[in-house]
Formats: structure tokens, sequence, C-alpha cells
């Protein structure tokens, strides 16, 4: 009795894709571009509908408050201006990124993850522009981080 080439070629496969496939569900975080900020995120969190969900909830809360910090300055023009108007525009993508999680809407959950994304982007050229680093600067990048990591999670939600 011969063995076919092909059906041993199958079985491989599927064993390899089964194994990775655990490995994603096992650790969310093994898809994400920044895997330690993106495990303090979900806190162990191997579900990924309820990871991703998390890691939104984190981000819009990690919002807010670089939106209070820049609403203290004192120049609201230029850099910090971008800033405010982008995080209020992320927060609503977020908002309805949550929406999309709940009606298992993948490919507009993945459109405002990255509108999102594009947010703390451009907040973050707008203050190197103007040559304003400083912590709003800074917090843009943390958020663009998490964000980063949020649209990575969204990959394994199930529809």
């Amino acid at each position: 009795m011969s063995i076919n080439p092909y059906v041993t070629i199958f079985l491989l496969l599927a064993a390899t894709s089964s194994q990775a496939l655990s490995i994603s569900l096992a650790d969310p975080c093994t898809v994400s571009d920044f895997p330690a900020l993106c495990r303090g995120t979900i806190k162990g969190q191997t579900n990924v509908n309820a990871a991703t969900d998390m890691a939104i909830k984190e981000l819009m809360k990690r919002t807010r408050q670089a939106k209070k910090i820049a609403e203290k300055e004192l120049k609201r023009n230029g850099g910090v201006a971008t800033c405010l108007s982008n995080f209020n525009s992320a927060f609503d993508n977020l908002e309805k990124a949550l929406t999309n999680i709940k009606e298992n809407d993948g490919f507009s959950l993945n459109i405002n993850l990255s509108a999102a994304l594009t947010d703390y982007d451009t907040c973050s050229d707008s203050m190197k522009e103007t040559k304003e680093v400083n912590v709003i600067y800074k917090s843009a990048g943390v958020l663009y981080r998490m964000a980063d990591n949020c649209l990575a999670l969204s990959t394994l939600v199930k529809h």
C-alpha cells in the first residue's frame, strides 16, 4: 500500500493550521505589533471578541484622558487644536467600532479602527510639525500603538 503524497501534505497543513489557531486563541496579542502593551490592556482575556472590546474601551478611556490634558493647554492653536479635533473623531470612531463588534460587522470594524488609527497619527504629525514635543505628542504615540493593537485584534474577531 502506497501513501498518497497529497494526503500527507494536507494532513501536515491541517496540523500546522490548527497549531497556529490555538496559539492565536490562547494569546490573541501574538498578532499585534506591540504585544506587551496589548497583553497589559486585555489582561489575559482569550476570547477574541471580548479582548478586542476590552482593548477598544481602554483606548477610549485613554483618549478621554489625553483630551483633558490637551484642553488644559494654554495655546490651543496648531498641533494642540488638531489633536483635540482628532481625539474627538477617534472617540467617535471607537464608539462605532464597539457597535460593529456587537453586530458582527468585521468590515465596518476594520474601517472604524483604521480611521481612529489615522486620527492619532495625524495628531502626532501635527505636534511634530509645530515642534511641540510634549505630553500630548507622547500620548498620541501611545494611543496610536493601542489603536494599532485594536486593529490587529480585530482581524481575529469572529463574524
